[in-house]
Formats: structure tokens, sequence, C-alpha cells
């Protein structure tokens, strides 16, 4: 220790004269008094623990002496319960590394934790968690909305599931292929542990429709509408290139040389005046596709300047402007199909071929998966429409795979995984602390 570092030393003292045996339970006398210091947080100080504590010679058949211990420190530990908390809090909240949980405990605190340690702490922490009451806990929220997903690591597969109603993760499972033979076994787990969804809700991928039918038969699927919305979108922005694209003619004729003919200026100005347009089409081509709430006034200014370049443009607009009126959240399945037959009925739309292809995308067996959410509540459609719950959790597991140089072992997802849920469990129980996994 550092002679100018500021030291704070803590008396503790439990060495009653007799002292319940932790494994017997049954009494034992007092036979000598010990002391040993443990290391504790403060900042930027060093704080020492002083426990004076007893040896007892047992009362029982199950040991010959013991030792009383205080709370908040266990036995031979050279730290408290204080330390071992701040270390998985700086990996599962602050979601630091190894290294970087080191040097944080060394700059706040002054402790100097060797990597063994650390890995002992989680060891320590997932012994704590206890699967089944978690899966109890999960299951009496249920809500009977579960969102469906997968995610890659590498050569694993992460199935993982989730209510949005509840706010709650349920479960995961590491495959080595993303098929449905694995995708029903982990579909079927969940069905033997009690969970029978109402609604189901996944993303426009071929896997899972068989799957959920010949799982769950009377579940209702519904497509992830902001996946679709997406997926449209891309064919939207292709017929904005393309017209783009019109507006500046393909030239191979070289310019002649010295100064241009009066009639090759006016061109030449025309040109410019093109691709000032193309420009100006090609930065602001998301106002296309935007909601009209949340643009601002300066944007639709513009947005009119682009309408005004091209025709096709203004379609795409009405297009877009009908897509998002569609799967609006104030709408009963009535009007929503009303809107969906008058886009399909639309000769304009199906003039171009990049909407033709999104209208396809919106076929009438894909809108019944679709409007699935407007059965639902009003409060309860914004969470029920798409999967954006579990695309969070599988984001928030991708940022902490960068963070630990991609899990090399399966043990170690898995191992990460579950002390998530277990943070998740202590935040639910301590909103203030509360992480989204």
């Amino acid at each position: 220790m550092d002679a100018e570092t500021p030291t704070r030393r803590i008396k503790i003292s439990y060495a009653p004269r007799k002292a319940r045996c932790p494994k017997g339970g049954t009494f034992g006398r007092r036979k000598r008094r010990r002391t040993r210091m443990v290391r504790s947080l403060g900042f930027k100080e060093i704080v020492c623990l002083d426990i004076h504590y007893g040896e007892y010679a047992a009362g029982c058949d199950c040991c010959v002496t013991f030792h009383s211990c205080s709370d908040g420190v266990d036995l031979k530990a050279k730290y408290d319960h204080k330390v071992r908390q701040a270390v998985p809090d700086r990996i599962l909240q602050d979601k630091l590394n190894l290294s970087a949980v080191q040097l944080s405990m060394e700059r706040d605190f002054l402790l100097k934790l060797s990597s063994g340690y650390i890995y002992g702490v989680l060891e320590h922490a997932i012994r704590q968690f206890d699967g089944q009451e978690f899966r109890q806990n999960v299951l009496s929220e249920f809500s009977g909305v579960l969102c469906v997903d997968e995610l890659h690591l590498g050569k694993r597969v992460v199935l993982i599931t989730s209510d949005p109603v509840s706010d709650n993760p349920v479960a995961f499972a590491i495959v080595s292929r993303n098929d449905a033979c694995h995708m029903e076994r982990f579909l079927r787990n969940l069905k033997n542990h009690g969970f029978s969804p109402k609604t189901v809700i996944s993303d426009r991928s071929p896997l899972y429709p068989a799957t959920i039918e010949s799982v769950w038969p009377e579940a209702q699927h519904q497509l992830c509408v902001f996946h679709v919305i997406a997926d449209v979108n891309k064919h939207v922005l292709d017929a904005v290139r393309e017209t783009r694209r019109s507006l500046i003619p393909k030239s191979r004729k070289k310019r002649k040389r010295g100064r241009p003919r009066k009639r090759d200026r006016a061109r030449m100005r025309k040109l410019a005046a093109k691709k000032l347009q193309a420009e100006l089409i090609f930065h602001n081509r998301y106002l296309l596709v935007r909601k009209g709430r949340d643009l601002t006034s300066p944007e639709r200014k513009i947005l009119d300047e682009m309408c005004s370049i091209s025709p096709q443009l203004k379609t795409l607009r009405s297009f877009t402007t009908d897509l998002h009126v569609l799967f609006a959240l104030r709408r009963t399945s009535n009007e929503a199909w009303k809107v969906w037959r008058r886009m399909r009925r639309n000769g304009a739309y199906l003039k171009i071929p990049a909407l033709k292809r999104a209208l396809e995308i919106l076929s009438k067996p894909a809108m019944t998966k679709l409007l699935c959410y407007l059965s639902e509540t009003y409060l309860l459609r914004s969470k029920v429409r798409t999967n954006n719950h579990v695309e969070r959790c599988n984001r928030k597991i991708r940022y902490l795979e960068k963070v630990r140089y991609k899990w090399r072992r399966t043990k170690t997802i898995v191992r990460h995984i579950l002390l998530q849920f277990s943070n998740w469990v202590q935040g639910k129980q301590n909103p203030s602390l509360q992480q989204a996994i």
C-alpha cells in the first residue's frame, strides 16, 4: 500500500461465546479468537475490514471445529460481498469485458483483481441462477403472445423467444444449424414446459409457418409488420433509383475542342440542372418512405420539390402513404382490407414494375397474417404487430458478442445469456436497476 493512499479500517467483531454449527446446527463452545483482514469497496481509497471471529468446538458429529462468519463476508475470502457484486454489475450492466473490469476496479476502488477471481465470481453467479424458478415466473406472467427469432453467431445459431406484452425473455437454445428440425424441437420443448401461445410473431422467413402450424395449430401466426414494410420500401427505393438514373441520359459523345456553340451551352446547362435534380433525389430519397407525421416543415418542402421533378416520384410517395395508412394502429379490419383492395386496383401502381413486385409481398395470405394484431385492443397493438421485442434481445446479444471477441465456446455463450436472464430478474425486482437483455 502506498503511504499517500487514503486508508480506512473498519472493525467487525463476531465472536460470541456460543455459535451454531453451519452444518449440524448445534451450538459449539468458543475455543479461541482469531482475526483476519478483508478488502471492501471505497471510492479512491483502501477500505480494510478487520474481522474478529471465533473458533468453536463442534457439539455434533459432522465436524470437529468450525468458525463464525459475519454477514457479507465468506470464510477464507479476501474480498467481501460488495466486491463480488461489483464485478458482475460491470460485466452485465456496464457491458465491460474482463480487462476493462480489471482497469475499472483498480481505477475506482484501488483493487487489483486477478482474472481467476473474476471468473470465479461469474461461476458463483451462474450457480445462484435457478432456471426452473425463472421458467415458473415467466410462465406465471405469460400473456399468450410469443416472439420467435434466430441469431447467427458464426457457426452457431441462437434460437430465442420472448414475451412482448409482459416484457420477459422466455427461452433460448444454441443449435448448429438454422433449419426446421431444430426450430420444431425448440418450440416443442416450450410446449412441453407449458407455453401455449395464442399468437406467435415472426419475420417473413419460410422456416416458421409450417413449424408453428405443427406445434401450435390453434395459434395465430402474426407476421412482423416492420419487416414487411422494410421489404416493401426496398422495392420503392429501387424505383426511385431508376427514376434518378433516367434523368441523366447516358452519352458517350465526346466534347469537341474549343469554345462550345450556343446550342451546346444550352444543352450543358440543361444537363447540369438535371444532375442537380438527381443529386437532390439521391440525398433525400429517404423522405419518400418516411411517415408523414415524422416529416418536418423543411423536409416537406424538399419532398414537394422532388415530387415536382417526376410524376413517378409522386406516385411512389402516394404508395408509401397508403402503405402506412394500411398498417395504422387506429384501424378496423374492414378498413384495412378496403385500403388493401384500393392499392391492388390502382393502375398507377401497377404500371411501375417495382411497385408491382411490392404488391406481390402484400398478397392476400400474407395480409391475413399481417392484420392479426387488429383483433387486439389498441393498447396492445403496438406490442403485438412486430417482433421488435425479440429483435432488441438479439441486438443486445450481438453487441455483447463483439465486446467478448465473438465468444469462442458454446459454454461461454450459454453462461453469459443465463447471467443476462439473472440480471433481468434482479431488474424486475428492483426497477431502478432494470436492464433489458
